[in-house]
């Protein structure tokens, strides 16, 4: 879903994205995770609206006027039935990008009709002389959390719930609770500025935690690409040195053999596994030791560069024959897959052997 979204916009930064430092694409997906979590909140905002005005309407039942009760109650659940109708047709056609963007303004409508309900629940109570009723504060107090537990990736979907529910409440007060009325409503206003606060604080830190499984997506998917790629890179040497007629073997950095090819079977007459393990010492004869080491060392100064082994006399070990080659060295400690000193070379021909020998001779 977001994947389609992305390759469908500008990657070009839009101011208000350029100056919080977010790219197009981090700037919607962000708007569309956002989306996304007031979708899942949805039920909970209905939940809460519905249970807490049957609350409100057992409380106030012997106080208030039972029609208009019953009329303040069935407004609210109403609008979480339209609400519940809503979040079900958006659930049916699937929860596309689009589809959860039309979905997060219809809740924010919702939210904002919903909190001008709730806040006439206050002018109800003090037209019938309960202003002061313990409960009031503590129900309007319970939707304002509600809205921030259900909406709190939006902060302007909990202000849409909690300025229209508050400021009634906070007249109320002022004009109606005598003395302390002022006083009264001064706490309505500072609760309502301290829960708009945590909302945004909320929808900060969420934001802040949808970039950063972004930033982490893009990473994990850059070090997939490099694994794959040294996967292949790996795959395709190993095919290349198993088809080849020379003879490779690669040398930890401690001199042990840890990979031999297919072709070592021929030129040794015994099976390349058996050679794993063994160290330069007791495949490399004696004679051709220093030079092997040379060559080595020569090549531990110079990644990557090939030197050149003209005759190296090995054996598969135990008391085998020793057998000639020609080859060269590579150091490929840091290549990925490879890590080590990489000998390839083919077998001599005896007559190109009593040659060289008689020549060091």
């Amino acid at each position: 879903m977001i994947a389609e979204l992305q390759t469908a916009i500008s990657k070009v930064p839009s101011r208000k994205a350029r100056l919080k430092g977010l790219t197009q694409v981090e700037a919607v997906k962000i708007k569309v995770e956002r989306a996304a979590l007031l979708f899942r909140g949805a039920p909970v905002a209905v939940f809460a609206s519905s249970a807490n005005a049957l609350i409100a309407v057992a409380v106030a039942w012997q106080a208030v006027n039972h029609t208009v009760l019953f009329s303040w109650a069935g407004a609210v659940l109403a609008i979480a039935l339209a609400r519940a109708i809503l979040w079900l047709r958006f659930r049916s056609v699937g929860v596309s990008a689009r589809n959860l963007s039309q979905f997060a303004r219809l809740h924010g409508m919702f939210m904002a009709l919903n909190g001008t309900v709730w806040g006439a629940l206050a002018p109800i109570f003090a037209v019938h002389g309960v202003i002061d009723h313990a409960f009031l504060p503590f129900v309007i107090a319970g939707m304002t959390a509600a809205a921030i537990v259900s909406a709190g990736a939006s902060w302007r979907a909990v202000l849409a719930f909690n300025i229209p529910a508050l400021t009634p409440l906070a007249i109320t007060y002022a004009l109606t609770s005598g003395a302390n009325g002022l006083a009264i409503a001064g706490v309505v206003v500072l609760y309502g500025c301290a829960s708009a606060y945590l909302a945004l604080a909320t929808q900060r830190m969420i934001d802040r935690s949808i970039l950063l499984h972004t930033k982490n997506e893009k990473l994990l998917n850059v070090l997939r690409r490099r694994v794959d790629n040294a996967h292949t890179a790996e795959q395709r040497f190993r095919a290349l040195v198993e088809a080849s007629l020379d003879v490779t073997i690669i040398f930890s950095p401690e001199g042990k053999v840890i990979y031999a090819s297919p072709s070592a079977e021929k030129a040794f007459g015994k099976q390349p596994g058996l050679l794993l393990g063994k160290t330069t010492k007791e495949l490399v004869h004696p004679d051709d030791m220093p030079l092997f080491r040379a060559v080595g060392e020569k090549a531990l100064s110079k990644l990557g560069e090939v030197i050149a082994l003209p005759h190296v006399c090995m054996r598969g070990g135990g008391k085998g024959e020793y057998v000639a080659f020609a080859g060269r060295l590579t150091n490929m400690l840091y290549v990925p897959g490879v890590e080590g000193f990489v000998f390839s070379g083919s077998k001599l021909e005896e007559k190109a052997h009593r040659e060289h020998v008689h020549a060091a001779e």
